[in-house]
């Protein structure tokens, strides 16, 4: 079995898609968790009184411990003689995995609690909403602990071992760290037969609600994801609407929604893609990362079986961090100036590394097949064309952002609408202005389009007020016999009033 040195040397080499396969989708989980676990301290010393932001604090807990589930990937858990280490960091996808996916479910069902929806509007109440935020946590939490007691089979590995080739044309050995060596044990030993690379397969049984916690949580976004979409409707087309509401029904809906899409690409992956492109003929385990090592190299059938085991590592992680992100924005818009700027350059960068990543990945493939180089070559070559476009990638991915996590601005966009806002007190913007306006968002380092997005932010406001449409009161305008109405300013210029603003004659 290989050291540490050896096993981050091949999974950094193209057998390990240079990191791709299994390492970074363990730092993604990582990061998720740290970064879940930051916000949600963000959320709740924001406003530690609200019941709401208790309740969201509390879920991103969640959300971060059910992201986490490839952070054992860190280390080589796949091998026998690392069992003593990774015993431990395998709890992320066991009982801490269920434990977070049981919270979460009964969170999800607790939402028209802390966000009305008429139908269920019998459950918006203050009594409720002072209980709901923590007693998820306590009863899953006491609900799990009853169950390892009780060594329950559906939460609890009963048997677990690892099968391993030492050497091409050996025989395979077994060597049982829980439990005890049962058929499905067999059956994988039988059906490698000869071992045609060195490699080494986890199998086992027991715990298997684990999944089923996963399909249920699917199943409630979906219910929340309607739930949140009537909400903001709701706020919408009220007689008072309220816009802050309707917006924090807005970006909890967008949360469940990338969710629900991302965990549906996985399902498809999961049980449709990956079956088909399995290159495995009568394996008894056909979901097992190594088998991606040893067929990855073959045709291009098992390369694409391997991208697609690859893909799926990191669909478990981040629609939930997406969702995450949504949620923040939706409980911090109006609490901490800035946190949309922060969250879209967070995205932002997101998308770029990814698109690196991937680039990174096509042109180590094209390369090894086409030209007589190393394939890492041809995808430093390629994923580095990204630093090249940098700003228009990052422009797209700033405007798709923006999109998505709107409302509030920073603090230099601040500045700005409150300098826009000061020239606008007479409806119209001036020269002089326009020029003083320019040099200040140059300044502050305010794009073109972000500075048209401000001021036509300031403009729609000022104009859904119904008493906009009449122009303002000063000494020094009048109305002529047809109706309409002027206004001469001190340097002695002339203005009329067309029913929006006033334009210069």
């Amino acid at each position: 079995m290989p050291s540490l040195a050896e096993y981050y040397t091949t999974q950094f080499g193209s057998e390990g898609t240079y990191g791709l396969g299994s390492i970074f989708p363990a730092i993604i989980g990582l990061i998720a968790l740290v970064w879940m676990a930051s916000l949600s301290l963000l959320v709740w010393r924001a406003a530690p009184k609200e019941m709401d932001n208790r309740f969201i604090a509390i879920l991103l807990i969640a959300e971060g411990l059910k992201a986490s589930y490839m952070i054992p990937s860190l280390l080589p858990a796949d091998y026998f003689d690392w069992w003593w280490l990774s015993q431990y960091t395998v709890l992320f996808r066991g009982n801490i995995f269920q434990t977070a996916h049981i919270i979460s479910i009964l969170m999800y069902l607790c939402f028209p609690i802390y966000f009305r929806v008429n139908i269920l509007r019998f459950l918006y109440r203050p009594v409720l909403q002072k209980h709901a935020w923590y007693l998820p946590l306590i009863l899953s939490t006491v609900y799990m602990g009853i169950q390892i007691l009780q060594n329950n089979p559906a939460y609890v590995s009963q048997n677990f071992a690892f099968i391993g080739c030492s050497a091409v044309g050996a025989t395979p050995t077994i060597d049982v760290v829980v439990g005890s060596q049962i058929g499905i044990m067999d059956d994988t030993m039988t059906a490698i037969g000869t071992c045609e690379g060195v490699y080494s397969i986890p199998v086992g049984n027991g715990g298997e609600i684990g999944f089923l916690l996963v399909a249920l949580s699917y199943l409630i976004s979906i219910l929340a994801l309607f739930v949140m979409r009537t909400s903001m409707k709701e706020y919408n087309n009220a007689e008072n609407a309220d816009s802050s509401k309707s917006l924090t029904s807005r970006s909890l809906y967008i949360g469940f929604l990338g969710k629900v899409i991302g965990t549906t690409l996985f399902f498809m992956m999961l049980f449709f893609i990956t079956p088909m492109l399995n290159p495995i003929k009568d394996g008894a385990n056909l979901f097992v990362d190594s088998y991606t090592v040893q067929f990855m190299g073959a045709t291009l059938q098992g390369k694409l079986f391997g991208y697609s085991m690859m893909l799926n590592g990191y669909l478990l992680s981040l629609p939930i961090a997406f969702e995450a992100m949504m949620f923040v924005h939706a409980m911090m818009k109006d609490t901490v100036l800035g946190i949309d700027e922060r969250l879209r350059k967070t995205f932002g960068t997101a998308i770029l590394t990814g698109i690196g990543a991937i680039l990174f990945l096509i042109g180590s493939e094209a390369v090894e097949g086409l030209l007589p180089f190393p394939g890492v070559v041809g995808g430093v070559l390629l994923g580095g064309t990204i630093l090249l476009v940098r700003k228009p990638v990052m422009r797209i991915a700033d405007r798709f952002s923006g999109r998505i996590l709107v409302s509030s601005y920073s603090e230099t966009e601040m500045t700005y609408l409150e300098s826009y806002a000061a020239a606008m007190e007479d409806d119209i913007v001036t020269e002089q202005e326009r020029v003083m306006l320019n040099t200040l968002a140059k300044s502050l380092q305010i794009s073109k389009e972000k500075v048209a997005e401000i001021e036509q932010g300031y403009d729609e406001d000022s104009t859904s007020d119904p008493e906009a449409s009449k122009p303002p009161i000063d000494d020094n305008q009048w109305t002529d016999e047809q109706g309409h109405t002027w206004l001469r300013k001190s340097d002695g210029s002339t203005y009329w009033w067309n029913g929006t603003d006033w334009q210069k004659v």
